[in-house]
């Protein structure tokens, strides 16, 4: 058993699966395709605004910035927006 299968046996076994597919999602991001508004998104998202204030800065109403989030948490199948965030930062999506 390698050191880091050992330090993940500190965590409970529902964890360690989630740590196992977010180090593991590297492989599947070449199938992610965004466009580019939601690359606009993606990058607001990465700031940490709230999502009215992401809106105002993209100059597109509250319910469309919405509906771009919800469209990029579903094609990182994420259940977060820190979760999507984490993952593209790791795919090199956003710096």
């Amino acid at each position: 058993m390698t050191n880091a299968a050992i330090r993940l046996n500190i965590f409970p076994k529902n964890i360690q699966e989630q740590i196992h597919e977010t180090l593991n999602w590297h492989s599947q991001v070449d199938k992610i395709e965004l466009t580019e508004r939601e690359q606009e998104v993606l990058h607001i998202m990465s700031l940490g605004w709230n999502d009215q204030e992401s809106a105002e800065a993209l100059k597109i109403s509250f319910n469309t910035y919405r509906g771009h989030r919800k469209s990029i948490l579903n094609k990182f199948n994420a259940k977060t927006q820190v979760e999507a965030i984490a993952r593209a930062f790791r795919s090199k999506l956003i710096q």
